[in-house]
């Protein structure tokens, strides 16, 4: 049984052709919302992509993509797989596999480290262009649960708000990142300013400017700089994704030149050095 549960593990893994996972120092900062903004935006750019929700404790994927309440559907071959949230996305998450949306998962290490196998034991992925993760904040267990059992990633993509003390929490994810050899695709600065819905001023929210030192001593790319806009929440809310429902915010065209600028550091790797 073991053996074919690695089988099946390696044949969805070989019917993906890009991996990332998005990660943040600490919670709050918006990481789930940049994986799903991230995810659907490449899915506009007409790559097929899977998005795994490996945030055990604190799903929020589900409610970001709409997909609340939608049964897990069931493959040609009998085994369950992501639900289709569009023609050419896929998501799948813990909070599709429990009664409750408030019910809670009080599990340890080895427990959370066995549900992440199975999500790739137990299920029949499609052919993807994109797999992108949505871990937990932190350095814990699930995030080395999840590279180990990637393998080979093309990188991770780092959340961030501009204040010192998440700026702190970022360079224990830089560190994790660099101590297992995985490559940082660059840092999204979320929250970095509200724009004046009056007079268009913007101004900046937290204070601390440690990431700009930050980028420069590590050499990372700033992928994009996120205004805080209301809709975010409303589009959150209403499983709305921003990148598309709201596409014409200054916010949201940031957040597809972010899409364009992963697909050109996975995709052309060479170009990048």
């Amino acid at each position: 049984m073991a053996d074919e549960k690695q089988l099946q593990i390696q044949n969805n893994l070989a019917k993906i052709k890009h991996r990332i996972v998005v990660m943040s120092g600490k919670g709050g900062v918006g990481k789930s919302f940049v994986t799903t903004n991230l995810a659907y935006g490449l899915a506009m750019q007409g790559k097929t992509v899977g998005i795994l929700d490996a945030d055990v404790h604190g799903p929020s994927i589900v409610k970001l993509t709409g997909i609340e309440g939608m049964p897990i559907p069931i493959a040609e071959n009998g085994m369950p797989a992501p639900i289709q949230a569009l023609s050419n996305l896929y998501v799948l998450s813990v909070a599709s596999l429990i009664e409750s949306e408030e019910s809670a998962l009080i599990w340890r290490g080895p427990m959370k480290m066995a549900l992440i196998n199975q999500f790739f034991s137990d299920f029949e992925w499609p052919e993807l262009d994109y797999l992108v993760v949505d871990c937990p904040p932190g350095t814990g267990d699930e995030p080395l649960s999840i590279i180990q059992t990637l393998g080979k990633l093309d990188g991770t993509v780092i959340v961030t708000t501009p204040q010192d003390l998440a700026i702190l929490d970022v360079k224990k994810s830089i560190s994790f990142a660099e101590q297992l050899d995985l490559p940082i695709i660059g840092i999204v600065e979320n929250m970095k300013f509200f724009r004046c819905p009056e007079c268009d001023k913007a101004t900046q929210i937290f204070s601390g400017n440690g990431i700009e030192k930050l980028i420069f001593d590590h050499q990372l790319d700033l992928l994009a700089e996120l205004e805080l806009d209301p809709n975010v929440v409303i589009s959150g809310d209403q499983g709305k994704p921003y990148i598309y429902f709201y596409n014409k915010k200054p916010a949201a065209q940031a957040l597809m030149d972010m899409v364009l600028k992963v697909i050109d550091k996975v995709e052309n790797p060479a170009e990048q050095k």
